[in-house]
């Protein structure tokens, strides 16, 4: 190699390509956060960890006992709210943003509900909830999120989706549309965004134990024997801190130049025969 191409790769060439951009620990510190369904599940795992990290975060739930044990375990800042309420998404982004000093660095949303059955079987009055809830709220935070992250020209937006947005999930197909709408509204948010310093992003996982699936009706028995599951071909089943993780390198500088991605976390169960939906 030559003398001037081992030049290039001297500290500031490497800090001008983005590579010495990594996550290390305190690289979030003091940085803001908005978790929506992060009293339970994998937002109450995104939420324990960001805050470990040193992220000033508030979160959004329903239910009033639940917040008040992951604020107290955490100490994130709770905002009691119902995701699929209008006035409740516009009052708890309002009141976090103030909460968190007039900044918003970071929006995951994370709030969702799941149906099991097939779809003759599925109620309309259900697969409108199931809309509400997944695709709607989530439209509604993410665009009074992006209104204060464009005034600041900066901040990141991270959709948990699911797998079953990728393919459609015979047994829950209300839910698996409702996903590939999120899915749609990440991908469009960020070519919207882009221009304006805000980036965003979707995270498709696969089975996580515990999560949503371990409590939908009819299917309690995985919450007792995650073995029922099937595991991915990685030999495992996906966690909660999986999902974290990825949230917290898609929040960071090592990051800087992905937007519109969507992230299959599944131990690659989405590409081989076996494996089962969903988060």
């Amino acid at each position: 190699m030559s003398a001037e191409l081992r030049g290039r790769g001297d500290k500031a060439g490497d800090r001008a390509a983005g590579r010495d951009r990594t996550v290390t620990d305190g690289a979030l510190a003091d940085r803001t956060a908005l978790v929506t369904g992060g009293t339970s599940g994998i937002g109450r795992a995104v939420v324990g960890h960001l805050s470990e990290v040193g992220l000033n975060v508030a979160f959004c739930g329903r239910s009033a006992e639940r917040g008040a044990a992951v604020a107290a375990a955490t100490g994130a800042s709770f905002i009691a709210a119902d995701a699929a309420d209008r006035a409740d998404c516009d009052r708890s982004v309002d009141e976090a943003v103030a909460q968190l000093g007039g900044r918003l660095d970071l929006f995951v949303a994370c709030a969702a509900t799941i149906f099991a059955a097939p779809l003759a079987e599925t109620p309309e009055h259900i697969f409108r909830e199931l809309l509400e809830v997944n695709l709607t709220a989530t439209f509604r935070y993410s665009r009074a999120c992006l209104a204060v992250m464009r005034r600041q020209r900066s901040g990141v937006i991270v959709h948990v989706v699911s797998d079953a947005a990728l393919r459609g999930i015979h047994h829950i197909p209300a839910y698996s549309v409702s996903k590939a709408g999120v899915l749609a509204l990440s991908e469009t948010l960020a070519a919207e965004a882009a221009a304006h310093g805000v980036r965003v992003n979707a995270i498709c996982p696969g089975a996580v134990f515990p999560g949503m699936q371990t409590t939908a009706a009819g299917y309690e028995h995985h919450a007792e024997d995650a073995s029922t599951w099937g595991p991915a071909p990685s030999g495992r089943h996906g966690t909660g801190r999986d999902v974290s993780n990825t949230v917290l390198w898609l929040a960071s500088d090592a990051a800087a130049h992905v937007s519109g991605a969507t992230l299959r976390l599944d131990g690659a169960a989405g590409v081989a025969t076996r494996g089962v939906s969903c988060a």
